[in-house]
């Protein structure tokens, strides 16, 4: 993957590094609220939370 094809993570590694990492830790919350298992990534449930949202498929998680 070469630094074009990469550009869209560099917002997401801003925005989980922003306010003392304050992003992971929310994720990481509703991680351990939702139960999941380890072999589930802080990422993964990033991922979910985003393709819920952007298809109107809203959660009250993280609100």
């Amino acid at each position: 993957m070469n630094t074009t094809e990469r550009a869209h993570l560099i917002p997401l590694r801003e925005a989980l590094r922003a306010d003392e990492v304050a992003l992971h830790h929310r994720v990481l919350t509703i991680w351990e609220e939702a139960g999941l298992p380890e072999e589930i990534s802080a990422l993964r449930v990033f991922d979910v939370i985003a393709w819920m949202d952007g298809t109107g498929e809203r959660s009250d998680w993280g609100r």
